[in-house]
């Protein structure tokens, strides 16, 4: 089966052979095996364009600039004896200087590992004992944190700050005191194998502590390289997730092998991002599936002008139809688009098109092969069954960092990686995720897809942003307890929302947890809901 892109009237973009969805294969047809000499090679042959721009401030910095200051962060980092295969952290929000140490590390063969910078000591902790980092790049907000994480397990990297904290180093003082020559004539680490691991991206943590995930220079050249789904080269993006986040390193990297000027903004809120669409013309934003749902709902949205705006680019988790239905509805010249990806998979592995089905999440990617399997049987299923997602990508990762029993664990011996995630596809092939196994509730013997009462909920006008998590019961197993977010001047009672999941849904689906307002539900710094946070909130409500 063959399944065609009516969007473009182009050649197929996949095939469908023995119920395994396959996308067209591209060649990366590149000489680079270093992906450090691929971003100064591009920064250097195009120094006027501009690289970055300040939403709030309206700085801005040329490809030269962001050369000159990258040299001469590498110049100071080889001084302190960092070279190819070290790991340099960096633990700090988006401003003008977070990508300075991330591509100065990958000029000189080091690999680039992003913390979360709001991390608390145990978290720091955790990565400073995996990772033994020799230089930690870190903004103010983070700076306590791992120090402390430092002096408790007799650790002593090297802490550069932006901004000022006792102990460490300054930013500005290692960008001093460096020879012009030195400068001019600085080359990159060669790299004999594209193998090497160029970042190192923690997992979110969600069934323990992260895990460092490796992703290769060669992987993501030929991301890069490849002529994947996504291309910035005509728009001017805008995103909101940090480094720490795999949708922020890539889009860092792409913006600059796209030769494309980023917006730099501030904390995701809905006013902000509409004033800076309107004042900067901002044509492409990423959205968590959170921030989507908030923007949709948005009352002064056509208080704007968004004539600028022509992508959503929506991921992180399903959005489901009503929403994206909402969106289109709000915003009929903007196409808003879903896609699917994962860390361990080196990042997307399907993205809608503009004739996708809503709530879907689009159809394979280019250099991607997905299937969907049987939980008992480990038997490929076809159209319309629900299993687990399974995929392989030219991008994916080499393994998890110093784990190899839970790179076993995910991967299995014929190479596929077994997401976790429950979904199936349809007659068109495209991508549906019903949700995570591991956010399956148990009731009575009963498995509950938290996703399937979201959806029922989300479709009431006075619910912002909802989450369904299991409260612990002692004969149930779980209860079903909906934590929600209301919208500015709208009311909803909690008996309301129970009554329309019971007279919506199965029996074994009802709020038995009930419903818990909140002024606003907890978020990762990707924009994610948090929904550890929730479960622990739910954990303290149980009935013991």
């Amino acid at each position: 089966m063959v399944a065609n892109d009516t969007q473009n009237k182009v050649e197929p973009s996949f095939r469908i052979e023995n119920n395994v969805l396959k996308g067209n294969v591209s060649p990366s047809d590149t000489k680079y095996t270093s992906l450090g000499k691929l971003l100064l090679d591009t920064l250097r042959d195009n120094p006027d364009i501009i690289g970055q721009r300040d939403a709030i401030t309206g700085t801005e910095d040329s490809f030269a600039d962001i050369a000159d200051r990258a040299v001469k962060c590498a110049l100071w980092l080889q001084k302190q004896g960092i070279g190819k295969g070290d790991i340099v952290a960096i633990s700090s929000h988006n401003h003008l200087d977070t990508i300075i140490p991330f591509v100065a590390a990958l000029f000189l063969g080091a690999i680039v590992n992003p913390w979360d910078y709001e991390m608390n000591i145990q978290l720091a902790r955790h990565f400073m004992t995996l990772v033994q980092p020799k230089v930690i790049f870190a903004n103010e907000v983070s700076a306590n944190a791992l120090m402390e994480a430092a002096k408790i397990e007799f650790l002593q990297p090297k802490v550069v700050l932006f901004g000022d904290y006792p102990g460490t180093t300054s930013f500005t003082e290692i960008l001093k005191g460096h020879d012009n020559s030195a400068v001019a004539n600085f080359s990159c680490k060669e790299l004999d194998d594209s193998s090497h691991t160029a970042l190192i991206l923690f997992s979110s943590g969600t069934t323990g502590m992260p895990k460092g995930i490796q992703l290769s220079h060669g992987g993501l050249v030929h991301m890069l390289k490849g002529q994947q789904s996504l291309n910035l080269s005509t728009e001017l993006p805008m995103w909101f997730s940090s480094l720490y986040w795999i949708s922020a390193s890539l889009l860092i990297l792409m913006s600059i092998s796209s030769c494309t000027t980023r917006i730099l903004a501030p904390a995701f809120d809905e006013k902000t991002t509409c004033e800076i669409v309107e004042k900067f013309k901002v044509t492409w934003i990423m959205l968590s599936t959170s921030m989507a749902n908030r923007f949709a709902r948005f009352s002064r949205l056509h208080d704007y002008d968004l004539s600028s705006l022509n992508t959503l680019f929506i991921g992180g988790a399903p959005l489901n139809q009503e929403s994206q239905d909402l969106l289109r509805k709000q915003l009929p010249h903007v196409s808003s688009l879903q896609a699917y990806g994962m860390t361990e998979l080196g990042g997307l592995i399907s993205a809608q098109t503009e004739d996708s089905t809503s709530g879907s999440c689009g159809v394979v990617i280019l250099n991607t092969e997905l299937k969907i399997v049987d939980l008992e049987t480990g038997k490929t299923l076809g159209a319309n069954q629900t299993g687990e997602i399974c995929a392989k990508t030219s991008t994916m990762m080499t393994g998890y960092y110093k784990n190899p029993e839970a790179t076993k664990g995910i991967i299995d011996k014929d190479g596929w990686l077994h997401t976790g995630d429950l979904g199936y596809y349809n007659d068109k092939g495209e991508i549906f995720i019903v949700d995570r196994l591991k956010e399956l509730i148990k009731y009575q013997g009963h498995q509950i897809t938290p996703n399937e009462i979201e959806t029922i909920l989300q479709s009431h006008p006075a619910v912002l942003e909802v989450a369904v998590v299991g409260i612990p019961h002692p004969t149930d197993d779980e209860h079903p307890i909906a934590f929600v977010s209301k919208v500015n001047d709208k009311e909803v009672t909690a008996e309301e929302l129970i009554n329309m999941v019971a007279s919506n849904l199965m029996d074994h689906c009802k709020l038995r947890g009930g419903v818990k307002f909140l002024p606003k539900l907890p978020h990762t710094h990707s924009g994610k809901i948090s929904r550890k946070e929730l479960r622990a909130m739910a954990k303290a409500l149980a009935v013991h």
